[in-house]
């Protein structure tokens, strides 16, 4: 036999379905609540082609303002993140936890649009190419260690200073 809560929540203790307890006796089993499952991250999809041997310099000079546009958008992003916690407040870290899971999904992602940076300018250099990469958001460069609190309010006094 299944439990299920009464209407009247233990309030009224002369209640003839749950006698006052709260809790009241079914025949019908009580339906199971099914887990939803968690959504699979995308793959960050990759710009680079399988040979980067194959591409000629006037495809690859096409290719890296996208991965850099793509990097400062996702710090864009990040930043906008940063700003709506508030981290004022103790709780900061449990009442804001989807924040900070997308705050580490997009620093993953950034990761793997770094390194196919640096697979473009280890094969530029071999080819004798100058390289230099202008990122256009102040985040794009850096590697953020989510889990520190300290890291994340010193990279938001920074970004605040260099905007003024």
């Amino acid at each position: 036999m299944a439990v299920q809560i009464c209407s009247c929540e233990g309030l009224d203790p002369k209640c003839k379905k749950c006698f006052g307890s709260g809790y009241m006796n079914t025949q019908f089993p009580e339906k199971t609540i099914k887990a939803v499952p968690k959504k699979e991250s995308a793959k960050q999809e990759s710009f680079l082609p399988d040979t980067i041997e194959s591409l000629s310099r006037k495809e690859i000079e096409n290719l890296v303002p996208k991965i850099i546009d793509t990097l400062d958008l996702k710090s864009k992003k990040q930043m906008q993140i940063l700003h709506a916690i508030p981290f004022n407040t103790t709780t900061f870290r449990r009442d804001f936890k989807a924040k900070f899971e997308q705050l580490g999904t997009i620093e993953a992602e950034k990761q793997s649009l770094r390194n196919e940076l640096d697979v473009i300018s280890n094969a530029l250099s071999s080819s004798k190419y100058e390289v230099a990469f202008k990122y256009g958001h102040f985040l794009s460069d850096k590697v953020i260690d989510v889990t520190s609190n300290r890291e994340l309010k010193t990279l938001i006094r920074a970004y605040k200073k260099l905007r003024s």
